[in-house]
């Protein structure tokens, strides 16, 4: 991703209702195979051109162009040969999606020489703290390589990294 996604409507303002995020991909980024348990999830391209796979269906989106994918179904998306724009409801609302927002964020605003960049520079942690925050449950390779880094040492001290950035970077 060049920068991180921006919380354009919270679960705050509207009952939980909806979670409206904008997000900027670089050229040929991708995303792996997951699926979400708590909400549909529609995309909307602003600019730009993304690959989605769902079920067993594929769908490239131009800019004007959208799609839901309901919750339980697997997808995955790629993006084309330029940058993506990408608008992204979530229905119902997030507010544990928009909380990894804000810690993406936190951790991108503090920089390189924040006091959590060991967060940063520690991959599999930070994966596991989003893809839990974002009910992101991956498949295949990347959902075996998570349980077992879940089951480690090293991974059982998630929780407790996950609780120190939501207090810092986040309204709790």
């Amino acid at each position: 991703m060049e920068k991180v996604a921006s919380i354009k409507e919270s679960v705050k303002s509207n009952n939980g209702k909806r979670t409206v995020i904008e997000s900027v991909f670089e050229a040929g980024a991708s995303i792996p195979p997951h699926y979400h348990r708590k909400f549909n999830k529609t995309f909307e391209v602003l600019e730009g051109e993304i690959s989605i796979w769902y079920g067993s269906d594929e769908i490239v989106l131009k800019a004007g162009e959208s799609a839901t994918v309901k919750k339980d179904i697997v997808h995955n998306y790629q993006v084309g040969n330029t940058k993506v724009v990408l608008k992204t409801t979530l229905e119902p609302g997030s507010l544990c999606f928009e909380n990894a927002i804000k810690v993406m964020q936190g951790i991108n605003k503090d920089g390189e020489d924040g006091e959590l960049n060991t967060i940063e520079n520690n991959n599999m942690v930070y994966k596991a703290i989003i893809s839990k925050l974002t009910d992101a449950n991956f498949m295949g390779e990347a959902g075996a390589t998570l349980d077992t880094f879940l089951q480690s040492e090293e991974g059982k001290q998630v929780m407790y990294v996950q609780n120190t950035l939501l207090e810092k970077y986040c309204e709790i």
